[in-house]
């Protein structure tokens, strides 16, 4: 008689059930789990990057998506490579940014997925077996999560899929994105040539794009390429003047992002209209202490949200911003943090 560890009968239903949970049978939907969600620094914070390190300016307005995998399952492996694939040929033309995060505890690394060409310019590698636990999730096999204004937003298998009429399927996670969820380019636009859209990807999640830089990138472009690329940089700077307008009606804190914005064009374009428009207005905000005022209570509230590690390391750090500036938006803000510890 065979005799099984209670090791190896776990390991044999789980597979057996993986097989059935992940790409076997199409099973679209949230597969929701009673766990508190968490923002996208928390989920991110134990990731060992591979290749190149995400920054915020990597997301810009673009939809998060974390997609965790490991290798040990035989069943997924049979389908993960068309999974990759169907990835792989949509997430460049979309406002989308995908963390792949190998979770497997005893195959680490992230040769797994860059092999099987899970690849693009808007992909990013680590991996963190904690990180588990750590978003929710019941199993390391092949799960994600959208990010919505920094918070997760669900838990879905990224191995459900749609039928589809001509006998062929399509993942749950790649329609998921297909439909841009919410995001928006920053640079890119949809009627770009291909050509220009992949000098640009770089800048598009996070490179620096100043003029230095544009001069760099205009050597080598034909004069057809050099007219397109002059109109997009244009265009870009054109619409960051149209957000910077319109944070100036709005809260303080789209007030804010109005001026980080531009700050950056000021800075980075100085020779252009568009900065020397912009560089005007973060003179005449520099003069202004009602905003100033402003800025460093959203300075305060910032770094006592990074800092505080429990309630009462939270009260002292939302107690300085009030005691500075309790009649400023995130003065308020931090009186409500507290509030919500009491």
């Amino acid at each position: 008689m065979h005799r099984f560890s209670l090791a190896s009968i776990v390991a044999l239903v789980t597979l057996n059930f993986s097989g059935l949970a992940f790409g076997q049978n199409p099973a679209p939907g949230m597969q929701m789990v009673p766990v508190q969600n968490v923002t996208l620094d928390q989920a991110l914070a134990g990731v060992r990057w591979q290749g190149r390190v995400p920054s915020p300016a990597s997301i810009g307005d673009k939809t998060p998506v974390v997609m965790i995998y490991a290798s040990w399952c035989p069943k997924c492996n049979a389908w993960s490579p068309e999974l990759f694939a169907q990835i792989h040929e949509m997430i460049r033309d979309q406002p989308v940014v995908l963390f792949a995060i190998n979770a497997d505890e005893t195959t680490r690394g992230v040769s797994y997925a860059v092999e099987r060409n899970l690849v693009g310019p808007n992909i990013f590698h680590g991996d963190d077996p904690s990180i588990v636990q750590r978003m929710g999730f019941q199993s390391e096999l092949f799960m994600y999560s959208v990010f919505k204004d920094g918070m997760q937003a669900g838990r879905s298998s990224a191995g459900s899929y749609f039928p589809k009429n001509d006998g062929t399927k399509e993942f749950s996670i790649v329609r998921d994105m297909k439909s841009g969820m919410g995001g928006s380019f920053s640079i890119l636009t949809t009627d770009m040539s291909p050509r220009l859209r992949e000098i640009l990807w770089p800048a598009e999640i996070g490179a620096k794009l100043d003029e230095r830089s544009l001069i760099s990138l205009r050597k080598n472009m034909d004069e057809s390429l050099a007219d397109e690329f002059n109109s997009a940089v244009t265009d870009y700077l054109n619409r960051q003047i149209e957000t910077i307008k319109t944070s100036r009606e709005g809260t303080i804190p789209q007030q804010i992002k109005g001026y980080e914005i531009a700050e950056m064009v000021a800075t980075d374009f100085k020779s252009t209209p568009q900065g020397r428009a912009c560089r005007e207005l973060v003179d005449k905000l520099e003069e202004d202490e009602v905003f100033q005022n402003e800025l460093t209570a959203k300075k305060l509230y910032d770094q006592g949200k990074q800092k505080a590690n429990s309630p009462v390391t939270l009260k002292r750090m939302m107690g300085r911003v009030i005691s500075r500036y309790a009649d400023t938006h995130y003065g308020q803000e931090a009186q409500k943090a507290i509030d919500a510890v009491q």
